[in-house]
């Protein structure tokens, strides 16, 4: 009971679940569901407000597909990018055919109730090799979406995808046409190989074929729902950019980063030939990963803090126990704690210091205290196998070996390969061991007569040796002497790579400061020129809404005219956030309290006339927010105020009042509330789903801000929302 409530809190199918799906009516035609889908996809976002990939996903995969449900919210049926992709190819009568007719039914759903975890969803997701599934209560009514996307996003995948080899996501087969092929063709070989995606290639004059971008199913329907001629259509003209190629033995995690940084959903695994193995995407990342073993491992770590917490200095790190710790004494229980002390003050040194010879000194110096053998020393392989001692720990009475070189003949043919692939020798006693005279002899230079050596391995590069040496007579080595070693084998490869990442970078400073002290002659320059450009977009905003001004002088209809004021207080609460930033003395972030203050006088002044004022009341505190965050921040702003002076107050009255009110409730978040005491927002109404303008862009706003906006009516009307500040290029 208490794993299953550890998985529970942990994984809560509510970190995953998109509360906002698409949905249809069962009479809906196939063309309008289409578009709708079309539509979502191609959602317009402000320029300079991009979304970093998470959200995208997450976005897209609630476009691939629509809820078929009743007037009562049950759900009748899923239709889908391969329901769309088969009408579309077989060239059904996209107005006369309803959803009804050709939706998934029954559906594959998830019931909701508070024990369902992430990976009950993730588990049903892959069982059905499905990317959508609905969650619905015990009714049958929609409770909302669970998407592969949504679940990437809640589950941190980055420590979940480590050693794992490239080709073990490659699941999707890799469909190939010609670049030449029209979209409807693409289309009809989608549906028919039950892909969502389609690789075009080129072929060159030596008969070597290339790819030069990949179409998916997404991409047909938008054109489709464009209303625009397949048949007609080369793949060319929507051509998404080249693929990135990942050999089958890379790893996965470098596959999941390089996607997240450069924003793709698509790339092929190769072979070391260059054979095409597979296509990799998002989706495929999470169906390599081992269900039970993720949950083991959240119950593992839970219960190894309790037994820590419980049992103290007597607790044994579980990563030392082998298979002789049933019959191990209280001595060496001890001794094994001893092995994870020394474990845990090797990583610590490696974490303070970036002096790679001082790290590897204080190891080899605690692990010949530790194992109470004559000598411990680092040995580094030059290219020709012959090498050097870098560090040594020797004992009293034994002839210091640090600094001497060898050139062990043998190293090359006998041992060099199997230390790459990551050989262990242990030696009770070198002249039992079957050891060849040539390494007999170099070993007799050291007094060597038991040996332990482990490799240190930089990839696939054998970058040295660490060599625990007993030199008074044979020594028999425990296993979890072996396992220490091994492990801080591991710990030094981490300090080398550290170390001349370091240097590397020491480097790279040198040169940047000298290219710093020419940007510091040019940033003044570059300051002006900001201001500069701020003020011009300002000007030019303001020009536009001029014009608009001066053309609504001329509308008649009211309908019309109403339309051309919303665009104006649109474009000016935007050009006052680069007035703002004009005239501050920090080019990057605006005061907030100062911006509302003259946005919401331009509101006031453009819908109010009337004898009885409202009463317009801010309370912001001291808040900045960067242009990315402010403008979208802004526009929501602007759309609330302007539909609470629109329809929230009929009549006149001394008591009509507007609030805004926004504060910073951590480090990273903020809350927004526009409320009035007006007539009330209507109950039939569901702003997230209503064919207003202005409310349809408060959602959308939100979404970009990766915030959530919730509405409440008990006294007038009363929006919050909340959200983080966004980084330059999105989320951070």
């Amino acid at each position: 009971m208490e794993q299953q409530n550890l998985l529970v809190s942990e994984f809560s199918l509510e970190l995953a679940i998109d509360s906002r799906p698409l949905t249809v009516r069962p009479d809906t035609a196939l063309q309008a569901a289409i578009e709708i889908m079309g539509n979502a996809q191609s959602s317009c976002v402000a320029p300079g407000l991009e979304l970093s990939l998470h959200p995208n996903l997450q976005r897209q995969a609630r476009a691939q597909v629509l809820l078929v449900i009743d007037d009562r919210d049950r759900l009748l049926g899923v239709f889908g990018e391969q329901e769309a992709l088969q009408a579309i190819a077989a060239g059904v009568d996209l107005m006369r055919t309803t959803v009804a007719d050709i939706a998934q039914q029954p559906a594959i759903v998830l019931t909701y109730s508070p024990e369902v975890t992430l990976f009950t969803a993730l588990a049903r997701l892959r069982q059905h090799q499905i990317h959508h599934l609905p969650v619905v209560s015990t009714e049958g009514t929609v409770v909302g979406l669970i998407t592969t996307a949504g679940i990437r996003a809640a589950l941190q995948v980055d420590d979940l995808l480590k050693s794992r080899p490239v080709s073990e996501v490659a699941k999707d087969p890799v469909v190939q046409a010609p670049q030449t092929t029209s979209i409807l063709t693409l289309a009809g070989l989608m549906a028919e190989r039950q892909v969502n995606q389609v690789v075009l290639t080129q072929t060159n004059a030596d008969q070597e074929t290339t790819a030069v971008g990949i179409i998916s199913a997404r991409n047909i329907i938008l054109l489709n729902s464009l209303g625009l001629d397949l048949a007609k259509l080369p793949a060319t003209a929507i051509l998404n950019p080249v693929l990135p190629c990942f050999s089958a033995s890379e790893s996965v995690l470098a596959a999941y980063w390089y996607m997240q940084q450069q924003q793709v959903q698509h790339f092929i695994v190769t072979s070391p030939t260059g054979e095409w193995l597979g296509l990799g995407t998002p989706t495929s990342f999470l169906y390599t990963l081992d269900l039970p073993a993720i949950a083991d491992v959240a119950i593992a770590v839970e219960q190894s803090i309790e037994a820590f917490a419980t049992d103290g200095d007597r607790f044994t790190p579980p990563s030392l126990v082998t298979a002789e710790s049933s019959s191990l004494n209280l001595e060496e229980l001890q001794e094994q704690l001893a092995c994870s002390r020394l474990l845990e003050r090797m990583a610590l040194h490696i974490r303070e210091s970036l002096q790679l010879n001082t790290i590897l000194q204080t190891a080899v110096d605690e692990v010949r205290q530790f194992l109470k053998t004559e000598r411990v020393l680092i040995y580094r392989f030059n290219p020709d196998w012959s090498g050097r001692v870098v560090v040594e720990a020797v004992g009293e009475g034994w002839q210091p070996a640090l600094g001497s070189t060898t050139q062990d003949t043998c190293f090359g043919q006998n041992y060099a390969q199997a230390y790459k692939e990551g050989r262990t020798l242990v030696a009770d006693d070198i002249y039992t061991a079957g050891f060849s005279q040539c390494h007999i002899d170099i070993l007799v230079l050291f007094d060597v007569r038991a040996s332990l050596v482990v490799p240190i391995l930089q990839g696939n590069h054998l970058w040295g040796l660490l060599c625990a040496y007993h030199c008074s007579e044979p020594r028999h080595w425990r296993s979890f002497e072996v396992e220490l070693l091994k492990q801080l084998a591991t710990h030094m490869a981490i300090a080398i790579q550290q170390s001349e990442l370091y240097q590397q970078l020491q480097n790279e400073l040198a040169e940047r400061k000298k290219a710093e002290a020419q940007l510091k002659i040019s940033l003044r320059e570059k300051e002006s020129l900001l201001k500069e450009i701020h003020h011009r977009v300002k000007n030019n905003l303001q020009v536009i809404s001029s014009v608009l001004r001066l053309q609504s002088d001329y509308v008649k209809d009211a309908q019309v005219l109403e339309l051309f004021k919303d665009s104006q207080n649109r474009i000016r609460s935007m050009a006052l956030i680069h007035e703002k930033l004009y005239q501050s003395s920090d080019l990057s972030r605006i005061n907030l309290s100062e911006y509302l203050t003259e946005l919401t006088g331009n509101l006031m002044r453009s819908y109010t006339s009337g004898a009885v004022p409202i009463r317009l009341k801010i309370t912001s505190g001291d808040v900045w927010l960067n242009i990315d965050t402010a403008i979208p921040c802004g526009l929501i702003i602007n759309e609330l105020v302007s539909n609470s002076l629109k329809h929230a107050f009929p009549r006149p009255q001394e008591t009509n009042e507007i609030e805004i009110e926004i504060q910073q409730t951590d480090a990273e978040q903020f809350t927004l509330t526009v409320r009035d005491n007006g007539i009330g927002f209507p109950e039939t109404l569901d702003f997230r789903n209503t064919e207003s303008l202005g409310l349809e862009l408060v959602c959308i706003f939100t979404e970009q801000l990766g915030g959530r906006i919730e509405l409440d009516r008990s006294n007038g009307t009363a929006f919050t929302l909340t959200f983080s500040e966004m980084s330059d290029t999105g989320r951070e």
